[in-house]
């Protein structure tokens, strides 16, 4: 192909961007962020991380400033009128990958955290900059900046938000899962000092008249999500009085002070493909789901994960560009179902409230039984049922995947030669009998999740051909 500027430009520099921006740089995978803004959006969005993302940071050296950062979530309940709990369950301290299960976060902070820290590694970055054209040639993609400067590379990642330019312009049309309501959105900063209670999790108010949402933040910070009714003018409630009158059942002016109010449609839709050529999707461009499960940028950095390390493997030779085939085949199903599953959060609430019954069920609440989706096709052997879930967390695995974070890691109850075996794939072996759970072998993938399950060196050979196969 023509000479490169980079090897991947990402138009958009928030969490989901700039969280890529440094993955790749990890892998060393040149890049470059574009985005219109000089300076982090300075309000609060997105509130919590799970502890997939944290271990992923955590990996990569950010564990420090997560736990500086960060607040375990204690607690998700729904409760109904009268404050009788409904259905609900405690978070243990510890989750599977050695972190809290979900802790919050101010995502002002976050971003500049994520910013700085893609900048430092090597991005190219241009802030206050926007895309004028981009154009996929085949063999890499053109791309013009509003101030006529021209990059040339291999790949473009749309990671430019609900109305992404990239994905308009690459022609791609959401899905609806059909959600659509209305809530009014706000934060608060409780004053310091005050001794108002309030509840230790996330909370959802199953109230017939106006169902809410209450998620404890990181610090001071409380959010508040009010349903706003077809009757009501959204506007009127969104000012000072309209939102204090709002709050008063929980606090007051002499509690907190209003940090930002919004009203969103919170929809649920989702691209049925995350790939054209060298254009890829990633984030809200790519899917947008109502908040109540917490997954919207989990998702989309669960999107810069799984990407990274497959255009690592393209640039080092290791695979070609069928790899990609991979991405929207595990990352479509999997958001689908977490965005399906949000929307159905959203309709237990409008149920247990007496509103409407949709024939949601009760497993689909906090601590049910609901099956987390997983990977169910692509770079994945299956067979087994921990294969396409995530691998708990194993300091010898993590420690394999700082030395390499493009690398598979093959965990065996045995040492072994695994350049026989790997065609191509790029692997290590971690020994950790305990962790193999009675196998002979488990393949881990650079995102952790479980590629394969063998119960032999024979069957491990078997599987890692027939994952070479995607190369």
């Amino acid at each position: 192909m023509s000479a490169v500027d980079v090897d991947a430009v990402i138009l958009g520099g928030g969490p989901v961007g700039s969280t890529l921006a440094f993955l790749l740089n990890d892998m060393g995978v040149t890049n470059m962020v574009i985005d219109r803004d000089t300076e982090p959006y300075g309000l609060p969005r997105a509130i919590v991380m799970d502890d997939e993302i944290q271990r992923a940071f955590h990996d990569r050296g950010l564990g420090g400033w997560l736990q500086a950062n960060t607040s375990p979530l204690e607690r998700g309940d729904f409760v109904g009128e009268d404050g009788t709990v409904l259905l609900g369950a405690d978070m243990p301290p510890l989750g599977m990958q050695g972190v809290p299960p979900v802790v919050c976060h101010y995502q002002p902070d976050l971003d500049a955290m994520l910013r700085a820290h893609c900048a430092a590694g090597g991005s190219q970055v241009r802030w206050g900059r926007t895309v004028q054209d981009m154009g996929d040639t085949g063999d890499g993609v053109d791309t013009v900046l509003d101030d006529g400067s021209k990059v040339r590379s291999r790949w473009f990642v749309g990671c430019d938000g609900a109305s992404s330019w990239t994905r308009k312009r690459s022609g791609i049309v959401l899905e609806d899962l059909r959600f659509d309501q209305d809530w009014l959105v706000v934060d608060i900063e409780v004053n310091e000092g005050s001794t108002v209670e309030l509840p230790l999790g996330v909370r959802q108010y199953c109230h017939a008249a106006r169902p809410a949402t209450y998620v404890k933040g990181h610090r001071r910070f409380r959010r508040w999500e009010f349903q706003v009714q077809p009757h009501e003018d959204a506007a009127e409630l969104n000012t000072e009085s309209g939102l204090w009158r709002l709050l008063a059942p929980w606090v007051t002016p002499a509690d907190a002070r209003l940090v930002r109010s919004a009203v969103y449609r919170f929809h649920a839709v989702v691209a049925p493909e995350m790939r054209r050529g060298n254009v890829f999707l990633a984030g809200d461009s790519a899917h947008q789901m109502p908040p109540f499960a917490g997954q919207g940028l989990n998702s989309g950095m669960r999107d810069a994960v799984n990407l990274a390390w497959k255009m690592a493997w393209v640039k080092r030779g290791i695979a070609g560009d069928r790899l990609f085939d991979t991405y929207g085949a595990e990352r479509v199903p999997h958001v689908t179902s977490t965005v399906a599953h949000a929307a159905d959060l959203g309709r237990l609430i409008d149920q247990l409230a007496g509103r409407e019954s949709h024939g949601v069920d009760m497993d689909s609440g906090y601590g049910g039984k609901r099956p987390s989706p997983f990977i169910e096709s692509g770079m994945v052997v299956p067979g087994d049922p921990r294969v396409g879930h995530q691998f708990w967390w194993r300091p010898e695995v993590s420690a394999a995947l700082v030395a390499d974070p493009a690398s598979f890691v093959i965990v065996t109850n045995e040492p072994m030669d695994v350049a026989t075996l790997a065609h191509g794939i790029p692997a290590v072996n971690v020994v950790d009998a305990e962790a193999t759970g009675g196998s002979f072998a488990l393949v881990l993938r650079p995102d952790r999740y479980v590629a394969a399950v063998a119960s032999s060196a024979d069957e491990l050979a078997r599987a890692l051909g027939t994952l070479g196969a995607s190369l």
